[in-house]
């Protein structure tokens, strides 16, 4: 398997975060994407984060990226304070774990726009002080910061050294982004991939039920990985298929389908100097 092929555990979300590492690892994957609630359950079980990062290590997985902080975009007073000290909170995990991506996501009900690069910026140099970077997500349901346009305007905007941008290609297609807006686009630090069912578009608006594994749907992977191409994308390139019906299957089954998905991308993908043959 290529080595740059994630397994974001959302894919497999319920299952024990020890069984999701056994699982991406016995499946070849070498990078891993971690959730912060399924860290915390570990912990409260007993498990220290030394304890995850050994686990991690024995098994050969690096943690591509660490999801996620929300809040921020309409946060303010002591509230925005909380959030910063969360920043700090999930910074202090991602480099325990040895992982450099902290994922942010917007207020999918909207808020404060015009306020929401200062209060990005200070949530990068709060991950800057431990050596992470903020990968900022666009969510397709967000009433405001729901295209690659609007987050390049945003993270530009913030300026910040280490920010930058998930391009999730089921967001992608749903907040109506084009191929021409990844022209000149902030930088690229995470690509998800999920395909879109074929339903009408807001059936897919509905959260959690209406994604499938690349090679399932409708959206053409092809034209998005030219474009990353031409970007000159190495990153991580992490399955994550929110479903809820997947929660109900055997994960171990649905590492299998990942892993299937995953060959479908490279059959796909023939001229990519990213990696993906």
């Amino acid at each position: 398997m290529n080595e740059r092929f994630c397994l974001n555990a959302a894919t497999i979300k319920g299952t024990p975060l020890n069984l999701q590492i056994r699982l991406a690892s016995e499946a070849g994957f070498k990078q891993i994407g971690l959730w912060l609630d399924d860290v915390d359950q570990a912990v409260a079980m007993g498990t220290s984060l030394s304890d995850i990062k050994t686990q991690l290590d024995s098994c050969g997985l690096q943690v591509a990226e660490f999801c996620f902080l929300g809040g921020w975009q309409d946060a303010e007073g002591a509230r925005f304070d909380e959030v910063l000290s969360q920043a700090h909170r999930l910074s202090n995990v991602c480099r325990a774990l040895g992982c450099d991506i902290l994922v942010a996501v917007p207020a999918l009900a909207g808020g404060r726009l015009g306020g929401a690069p200062e209060r990005f910026r200070q949530v990068c140099q709060v991950a800057a002080e431990h050596r992470v970077r903020v990968a900022l997500e666009f969510p397709g349901i967000a009433a405001e910061v729901k295209d690659l346009r609007t987050a390049h305007n945003l993270v530009s905007a913030a300026a910040c050294a280490n920010a930058g941008l998930v391009l999730d290609t089921f967001h992608f297609f749903l907040g109506g982004s084009s191929l021409s807006d990844m022209e000149g686009a902030a930088e690229i630090l995470l690509v998800h991939i999920s395909d879109a069912m074929n339903l009408p578009i807001e059936e897919l608006r509905k959260p959690h039920d209406n994604r499938t594994f690349p090679g399932e749907g409708i959206l053409d992977f092809a034209l998005i990985f030219d474009r990353l191409d031409q970007s000159h994308y190495d990153g991580a390139i992490s399955l994550e298929v929110w479903n809820r019906k997947l929660r109900q299957a055997n994960p171990a089954e649905v590492v299998k389908r990942s892993c299937e998905s995953f060959r479908h991308i490279e059959r796909m993908v023939t001229k990519n100097h990213a990696g993906i043959r």
